[in-house]
C-alpha cells in the first residue's frame, strides 16, 4: 500500500512538473542552429558549422577554426523557449573538440512549476583516414531536468518528506561522417549517422526511471557544385510522449489499468532541405520540409548574412493547427586560424618531366600526361624568383603543353605545373620540379638557294616570278621578299604579307633593266621573327619577246 502511495505521489509530481510535457522528448519542434532548422533539419550529413555538436559530432573536424555560436529560439507561442551556445576548436590538427549547451525552458505560467532542461555536452571528433574522407564524432552529455514543483507525503514515522521534480542522466551520442568524391561527375556526397542518447536512462529525485528514447538518424547530401547543396535526413525513433494518432474510441488496457486514447506515434520522420550561398558566399538562402506530430507537412526557411570571421542566421519553422509558428535566431564568430574551409583531400600526383623552350616573347612549356583517370586539366604557375611567389597563369588545360605568351625578352621566368583532378572540390598535386627559361627571339634559317632550280625566271614584258626556293627547317609562317637595283643595298619589300607559298609575281619592272633579289623567313611569332636574308640573285626585266628558253642562275 506504502509503495502504491509513494508511487501515485511520484506519478502525480511529474505531472505536475511537466505540465503534459516529458523530459528530453523528441518532438518535432527541437533542434538548435537556425541554418539547420531552415533546412527542415535535415543536417547530419552536412554537420560544417559548430551545430555539429548537436547535430553530428563527427563533422566538427571540416571546421578550419575556432567557433564560437548561439542560439535562441521562442517556441510554441512562447510557452517554451530552446537556447544553445557552443564552441568549437580544431585540436591538434587532426581532431576536434567541442563544449556546448542546450537549454529548454518551460513557461508554465505559475512561477512554482516552469522547468528547465539543461544538457552539457562535451564533444570529440576525429579522421579515420589521410584524406579526412571518413570521420567518428562523440558526445558525452550530462542531462538535468529542474523544477520548481514538488509534492510531500508522510512517511511511515509519521514525518513529511518533499519530493522535488529534478532528475539527471548521463548521456552518450556517436555519429560518423562519409565524404564521398564522385570524380566521373565532378561532384561530392556525404552520408551521415547520429545514434543520439545510446541507453541514457532519466532518474528521479522521486526514484522513477524514465528511458530517453533512442534516436537513429541517416542523412545524406548532394553538392552539384561548392555553394549548393540537397539533403535528406531519416529520423526513426519512438517517442511514448508524443501523441500519434488519436482514437476515435479509447481503448481500455486492463493490463496497465490504463486508457489509451491514441496509437504509438510514427518512429519515421523525413528531413528535406535546399541551401545555396551566392555573393561569394556571403548571403545564404535555404529552405526545407518535415513532417511530424507537431510539425505535419510543414515547410521552413531560412536566410544567413557570412563574412569571414562572423555570420548570423534566420530561420522560421511552421507548426500544425494551434501550435504556432515559430522564428529562430543564431549567430557565430570565427577566430583563431584560417578563414578558408578545409576540403576533402584526394592524393593527385604532380606532373613530370616539365620542359621549357623560349620563343620570342613567350615560352612554350611541356610535360608529361598524368596516367591518373581522374585527372582532366592542369594548372601553370609563373614566378619571376626561384621557389616562391608562384602566381597560376594558366587553369584547368586540358593538354600537356602551352605557350605563354606576353613575356619581356632577356627576364628570367620560373614556372611549375600541377595536375587537377575533377572531383568536388577539385583536389589540386603539389607542385612539379621547376624550370626556368628566357625568353628570346629564335632566328628563322634563311629559305634555301641552292639546287638545279633557279629562284627566279622571267615571265613576261615588265614581269619576273621568282619562284623555286627551297622552304627552310622547321615550322615558319611565311616569306618576305627584297628588291633592289643595286647589287648588295637599297633592298625593299614587295610584298603587302607574308608570302605563304613559294613562289611570288612582282609585275611593273622597267624592260631591259637588271634587278637584285633577297629572300627573308618569318616564324609565327606575333610580331613574327624574321631570318637573314638569302643569297642574293639577279634577274633582266626583258620584253616578251626577248625571253630565253632557259632561266637564268644566280649571280
Amino acid at each position: 500500500m506504502k509503495r502504491k502511495l509513494f508511487t501515485a505521489l511520484a506519478a502525480a509530481l511529474l505531472g505536475l512538473a511537466t505540465s503534459g510535457h516529458a523530459a528530453f522528448d523528441k518532438g518535432g519542434v527541437l533542434g538548435v542552429g537556425a541554418r539547420p532548422m531552415g533546412m527542415g533539419g535535415a543536417f547530419v550529413a552536412i554537420a560544417d558549422s559548430s551545430d555539429a555538436t548537436f547535430w553530428n559530432p563527427a563533422g566538427m573536424v571540416q571546421m578550419p577554426q575556432m567557433e564560437l555560436s548561439a542560439f535562441f529560439g521562442p517556441l510554441l507561442n512562447g510557452k517554451e523557449y530552446y537556447m544553445d551556445g557552443a564552441f568549437v576548436m580544431p585540436f591538434m590538427e587532426q581532431t576536434a573538440i567541442g563544449l556546448s549547451v542546450v537549454s529548454l525552458y518551460h513557461d508554465t505560467g505559475q512561477t512554482d512549476t516552469n522547468a528547465y532542461e539543461n544538457q552539457y555536452i562535451a564533444s570529440f571528433a576525429t579522421p579515420l583516414n589521410v584524406e579526412k574522407t571518413v570521420s567518428i564524432g562523440v558526445n558525452l552529455k550530462f542531462m538535468q531536468y529542474t523544477s520548481g514543483a514538488s509534492a510531500s507525503y508522510v512517511d511511515a514515522n509519521g514525518n513529511t518528506q518533499t519530493i522535488l521534480a529534478q532528475a539527471g542522466a548521463i548521456g552518450l551520442d556517436l555519429g560518423a561522417l562519409y565524404q564521398v568524391l564522385l570524380p566521373s561527375w565532378g561532384k561530392k556526397v556525404n552520408f551521415g549517422m547520429l545514434c543520439q542518447d545510446l541507453d541514457t536512462t532519466l532518474r528521479w529525485q522521486a526514484g522513477v526511471e524514465e528511458q530517453i528514447p533512442l534516436m537513429l538518424q541517416f542523412g545524406v547530401a548532394y553538392y552539384p557544385e561548392e555553394n549548393l547543396v540537397f539533403t535528406f535526413d531519416a529520423a526513426f525513433f519512438n517517442d511514448q510522449n508524443i501523441s500519434g494518432e488519436p482514437l476515435n474510441t479509447p481503448l481500455y488496457d486492463t493490463y496497465s489499468d490504463t486508457t489509451i486514447t491514441s496509437l504509438a506515434p510514427a518512429e519515421f520522420r523525413p528531413h528535406v532541405g535546399i541551401e545555396g550561398w551566392f555573393f561569394n558566399g556571403h548571403l545564404g538562402l535555404r529552405t526545407g520540409y518535415t513532417g511530424f506530430a507537431t510539425t505535419p507537412d510543414m515547410f521552413t526557411g531560412g536566410v544567413s548574412y557570412k563574412q569571414d570571421w562572423y555570420g548570423v542566421d534566420y530561420a522560421y519553422m511552421g507548426h500544425a493547427e494551434h501550435l504556432g509558428d515559430s522564428h529562430r535566431l543564431s549567430g557565430h564568430i570565427d577566430f583563431g586560424g584560417s578563414s578558408e574551409r578545409p576540403r576533402v583531400v584526394a592524393l593527385v600526383n604532380p606532373p613530370t618531366n616539365l620542359g621549357a623552350r623560349p620563343n620570342n616573347n613567350s615560352v612554350q612549356l611541356q610535360w608529361e600526361i598524368n596516367p591518373d583517370p581522374h585527372v582532366t586539366g592542369y594548372t601553370v604557375y609563373m614566378s619571376k624568383a626561384s621557389g616562391a611567389n608562384y602566381v597560376p597563369i594558366q587553369k584547368r588545360i586540358k593538354e600537356n603543353r602551352v605557350i605563354i605568351d606576353g613575356l619581356t625578352n632577356g627576364q628570367r621566368y620560373f614556372f611549375v605545373v600541377t595536375s587537377v583532378n575533377n572531383s568536388w572540390p577539385s583536389v589540386e598535386s603539389n607542385y612539379s620540379q621547376e624550370v626556368s627559361v628566357v625568353p628570346a627571339p629564335q632566328i628563322p634559317t634563311a629559305p634555301g638557294m641552292g639546287g638545279a632550280a633557279a629562284p627566279a625566271q622571267a615571265m613576261a614584258s615588265g614581269e619576273i616570278n621568282v619562284k623555286g626556293w627551297a622552304a627552310p627547317a622547321g615550322s615558319v609562317a611565311g616569306y618576305n621578299l627584297y628588291m633592289s637595283d643595286t647589287s648588295g643595298s637599297g633592298y625593299k619589300k614587295v610584298n603587302d604579307t607574308p608570302v605563304t607559298s613559294l613562289s611570288f609575281l612582282v609585275q611593273g619592272l622597267e624592260i631591259n633593266k637588271r634587278y637584285f633579289f633577297v629572300l627573308t623567313s618569318l616564324t609565327n611569332d606575333s610580331p613574327p621573327v624574321e631570318s637573314r636574308p638569302s643569297q642574293e640573285w639577279s634577274v633582266l626585266s626583258m620584253a616578251s619577246s626577248a625571253l630565253p628558253s632557259n632561266p637564268p642562275s644566280p649571280k
